[in-house]
């Protein structure tokens, strides 16, 4: 339970790191939280471009700021028709959020300020359009209107927010806006921080300029969300913090029945070889001899349990890392707390069957003969 705890963890660092290293993003609207996956509950039009030059002006420890908008649009190649997601964006896009471009280039700074129609494909994308084909130099159509691929992203698969990266068709934002949608309205704003300690200063920040900026009033409701990797993974932090906290009640449920188990054993092994403690004790077995050869066996019953237990223990992890592609995590330092706490287990459970064997009296034990 440890391992697959640790594992969990491990694949929610990953996820953050893909989202994008200490990023604060802006939506316009309401938009809820759950269980990683991000829903609109409201629409604006009310995040501008000049929002996004606000925040980079009046807010400290913000490194870059990058406005977006996204639309959802069919796809056309052909007879293949596909709606996919546009995401019209500043050509930091790939450093602020942690992907690479595998094929061709990512667009350039004069591209973007002249909204050029080209676009950069998502891997998934890429697949379904062109398979095995160079999709570079290639059109597609975008709701009619034709754009050149220029590039093919790397394969990211889902990131903390819910959102398929590879799905995703990139373009520059002045494209997305004036040639493909006609509007005037952003709705998303990246907000790379310069250190994750001043997120939360961030985006308290970013909350008062923007209220200020839309004339919201106190006690109205915000029509943006403000929102980190953490709120994403807030829920499934709270699930990994009771899974770790049963994982520790079952793990000392299973060496309290282990204790009592191995107790019970010696109990009645002592019971049964009674005869053989007082012929050891007739030929000049000391007191401490029987103690230690009892709590030995005691240990050894332990030492096998623990052994049998690591190496199931092991397998079960490893095939659950396998079923749900989950990060190989295994750690020594529990497997060896885990041995510690088998001896320990052992140890306690030993005293007083060993304690009992070594009291019996030689004359006692010779007369079950």
């Amino acid at each position: 339970m440890v391992s697959i705890s640790h594992s969990l963890q491990e694949k929610s660092r990953k996820e953050v790191e893909s989202f994008g290293k200490n990023l604060v993003v802006i939506k316009a609207g309401r938009v809820l939280v759950f269980r990683k996956s991000s829903r609109s509950i409201t629409s604006a039009k009310t995040l501008k471009i000049s929002d996004a030059v606000a925040i980079k002006q009046h807010i400290d420890h913000i490194k870059t700021v990058l406005p977006s908008f996204h639309i959802s649009y069919p796809i056309r190649r052909g007879g293949t028709t596909i709606f996919s997601t546009i995401v019209g964006v500043g050509k930091d896009y790939p450093q602020i959020r942690n992907i690479k471009v595998v094929k061709g280039r990512f667009y350039s700074s004069k591209e973007e300020k002249s909204g050029e129609k080209v676009i950069v494909l998502g891997y998934k994308i890429a697949k379904d359009f062109f398979g095995d084909e160079e999709p570079i130099g290639k059109t597609l159509l975008i709701f009619r209107v034709p754009c050149k691929v220029i590039g093919v992203m790397e394969e990211k698969g889902t990131d903390v927010s819910g959102e398929d990266q590879d799905s995703l068709i990139y373009t520059p934002l002045k494209t997305a806006m004036r040639r493909l949608a006609n509007v005037d309205y952003i709705n998303t704003i990246y907000v790379k921080v310069e250190h994750r300690d001043y997120i939360p200063y961030v985006k308290e920040k970013i909350r008062q300029l923007l209220r200020k900026r839309h004339n919201i009033k106190p006690g109205e409701k915000e029509d943006f969300t403000v929102l980190s990797p953490d709120d994403y993974l807030r829920m499934e932090k709270e699930a990994l913090h009771i899974f770790s906290i049963l994982g520790g009640v079952s793990a000392t449920i299973s060496f309290i029945i282990g204790g009592i188990g191995i107790l019970s054993i010696m109990i009645l092994i002592v019971n049964e070889r009674m005869e053989e403690i007082g012929i050891r004790r007739a030929v000049g077995a000391k007191r401490s001899d029987i103690l230690f050869q009892f709590l030995l066996e005691a240990n050894l019953i332990a030492f096998s349990g623990s052994v049998g237990g690591i190496i199931s223990g092991s397998i079960f992890s490893l095939a659950v890392f396998y079923l749900f592609s989950l990060p190989v995590v295994l750690s020594l330092e529990w497997i060896f707390l885990s041995f510690l706490l088998s001896f320990v287990t052992g140890a306690l459970s030993g005293i007083y069957p060993a304690y009992r064997a070594s009291s019996i009296k030689p004359v006692q034990a010779l007369r079950r003969i």
